[in-house]
């Protein structure tokens, strides 16, 4: 099976931990478990290697950007990695089509408001030029939105608010469907 650039990446850095059966790959299942459970839960939004690639880079971004560096918090964010690689590894390839997912990104715009997406914008255009391979999609883009919202618990109680990202995804992907 193909992989996308960032999962091969994420298999070579997590090989030994993948290969034994120890208490990071119990984390690693765990998070695989409840992010293929958030996906379930939105079924406007197609799960596949781009649109968990989306998540990855949107948890990755919302993090470098909003986790103190070398905070418990920050470490505590490392089996999620883990947990996207056993997520998407058996999982195909997207599909070509730009807006799959659309519906999703429609709700969702609904729940932000008003939100400015202000620097957003140039944080999600980072985050997908760093991703690679990952085709800005709107699938790519409701997964970006899920892992900015799967940083929640690992975000400071009084630090800065990421609805600015997910507003600025959700924008993106309108601009896709024109």
């Amino acid at each position: 099976m193909t992989l996308r650039a960032c999962f091969s990446a994420l298999a070579d850095g997590l090989d030994a931990d993948l290969a034994i059966d120890n208490e990071h790959r119990l984390l690693y299942e765990y998070h695989s478990d409840r992010i293929r459970s958030i996906f379930t839960a939105h079924p406007d939004l197609p799960m596949h290697q781009d649109s968990v690639g989306g998540f990855l880079h949107g948890f990755l971004i919302t993090g470098a950007h909003y986790v103190s560096e070398d905070s418990v918090e920050q470490q505590a964010m490392f089996p999620v990695l883990g947990g996207t690689l056993l997520l998407a590894r058996d999982l195909p390839l997207g599909p070509p089509d730009l807006t799959a997912g659309h519906d999703f990104i429609d709700q969702l715009t609904d729940t932000i408001g008003d939100t400015d997406p202000g620097p957003g914008t140039a944080l999600v255009h980072h985050a997908f030029a760093i991703a690679g391979d990952i085709p800005v999609t709107c699938a790519s883009l409701g997964g970006f939105s899920l892992g900015v919202a799967y940083t929640l618990p690992y975000l400071p109680d009084e630090g800065p608010d990421p609805a600015p990202l997910i507003a600025a995804a959700c924008q993106l992907a309108d601009i896709l469907t024109r």
